[in-house]
C-alpha cells in the first residue's frame, strides 16, 4: 500500500519524465526531417514560386525542398514544334476565375461542380465517354507530327529502297496501314482486299449466329442501310471464339444472315479475332485500342482516314447513343482526298 508520499512523488515523476520525452522527440524530429529526409531523397530541387501560364504554380517555399525538379525542355526544334499542339490543348486557371454570370448573381449547383472539377484536374476527360474518345483523337492529332519526324538520311534510304525494288512511292492518297489486308467474302470465298473500304467510315464486327447478341445484326443492317449513303461501312467477321456460338461453315452463315436478318453490309469467311491467333485486322484493332473482344459483337469505329479508332463492347447495341453520334461526327468529316 503507497504511503502519502509516494501518491503525489509517482505521478509528478511520470509526468516529468513525459515532458523530458516530448521535448527530445520534437528536437529529433526536427533532426529528421531537415537532415536525414534530405539524405534518404537525395537530388531534390527547388521550383521557383511562380506561375508559368498553364495554371501550374510552383510550390510554397515551406514545400519547395520535397519537390521533384521539373525537367529541361528539350532542345530539338522539331521535337518541340511536334509538342507544340498538346500545349495548345492545355487550358489556364485563369479561364476558369470568373464565374459566369447568371440571374439573381447565382452559380448553379452542376456549374460550380464542373468549374471545381476542372480546377482540380483542367485535363482530365468529361464523364461522357464520346467526349472521352473525341479528346483522345485530339491527342492523336496533336502527336501525330511526332510521326512525320524523320532524319535526312532516313528519307535517303527510303529513297534508295525504292529506286532498287521499283516500287512505287506511296502517294498522299495510299490506303491506310489498317486496311491492307485481304479477306475472302463470306458468300463467294473471292478474296478482297479492305483498302476497297478506303475513304470510308467503317464499323467492324466479329458475329455469331446462335448468341444472345444476335439480334444485333438487325440493329447493324438499319444502321449500315441509313448512313451507307453517307459514307459508312459495316464490316462483319463471323468467329467461334466464344462460347462456339458460331460452329457453321461459311456457306450456312452466309444462308442464316441473308434469310434471318436480310443483311447486306460485307461480311468476310469465318476467323478468330482473339489472342494470338487472331486474324491480322483484329490483332491491329487490339493494339491500336487496347481492348480486345471478350465476346460476340464487339465493335470497332475507324474514321475515314484509317488512323484513329473507337473500342465499343458487345453489349453496345448498334443504336446506342454514343456510338451513333460518334459515327455521325465521323461521317461528317470530308474523305481525305477532298481536304486536298
Amino acid at each position: 500500500m503507497l504511503g502519502p508520499f509516494e501518491r503525489w512523488w509517482r505521478p509528478a515523476a511520470i509526468v516529468a519524465a513525459a515532458f523530458v520525452v516530448a521535448v527530445a522527440m520534437a528536437t529529433s524530429w526536427n533532426f529528421v526531417t531537415d537532415d536525414l529526409l534530405r539524405d534518404a531523397l537525395g537530388p531534390v530541387a527547388v521550383i521557383p514560386d511562380a506561375d508559368d501560364g498553364a495554371g501550374d504554380a510552383g510550390p510554397a517555399a515551406a514545400d519547395a525542398d520535397f519537390t521533384l525538379p521539373v525537367p529541361t525542355p528539350l532542345e530539338d526544334d522539331r521535337v518541340l514544334a511536334a509538342f507544340g499542339p498538346l500545349v495548345d490543348l492545355s487550358c489556364k486557371r485563369s479561364d476558369y476565375d470568373a464565374a459566369p454570370s447568371y440571374e439573381n448573381s447565382r452559380m448553379p449547383a452542376l456549374e460550380t461542380a464542373a468549374r471545381e472539377k476542372a480546377l482540380a484536374s483542367p485535363m482530365a476527360p468529361s464523364a461522357s465517354d464520346v467526349d472521352a474518345l473525341m479528346t483522345e483523337h485530339l491527342f492523336a492529332a496533336a502527336l501525330s507530327p511526332l510521326a512525320a519526324l524523320s532524319t535526312a538520311e532516313d528519307e535517303a534510304a527510303a529513297t534508295v529502297a525504292v529506286a532498287a525494288t521499283g516500287a512505287a512511292a506511296p502517294s498522299a492518297g495510299a490506303c491506310p496501314a489498317l486496311l491492307q489486308f485481304t479477306f475472302n467474302r463470306l458468300q463467294t470465298g473471292e478474296p478482297q482486299s479492305l483498302c476497297q473500304f478506303q475513304g470510308k467510315v467503317l464499323l467492324i464486327v466479329n458475329t455469331a449466329s446462335y448468341c444472345g447478341n444476335t439480334p444485333q445484326y438487325e440493329g447493324l443492317e438499319a444502321l449500315y442501310r441509313k448512313y451507307r449513303d453517307r459514307g459508312l461501312v459495316v464490316v462483319g467477321f463471323p468467329s467461334n471464339d466464344f462460347g462456339g456460338q458460331e460452329p457453321g461453315s461459311n456457306k450456312e452463315i452466309a444462308e442464316f444472315c441473308r434469310t434471318t436478318y436480310g443483311v447486306e453490309f460485307p461480311m468476310f469467311e469465318k476467323s478468330t479475332v482473339k489472342s494470338v491467333n487472331a486474324n491480322p485486322l483484329f490483332a491491329e484493332l487490339t493494339t491500336r485500342t487496347g481492348n480486345a473482344p471478350h465476346w460476340n459483337f464487339h465493335k470497332y469505329v475507324v474514321d475515314r482516314t484509317g488512323t484513329r479508332v473507337t473500342s465499343f463492347s458487345d453489349g453496345v447495341k448498334p443504336d446506342a447513343r454514343d456510338l451513333v453520334v460518334l459515327v455521325e461526327r465521323l461521317l461528317a468529316e470530308k474523305e481525305p482526298s477532298a481536304r486536298l
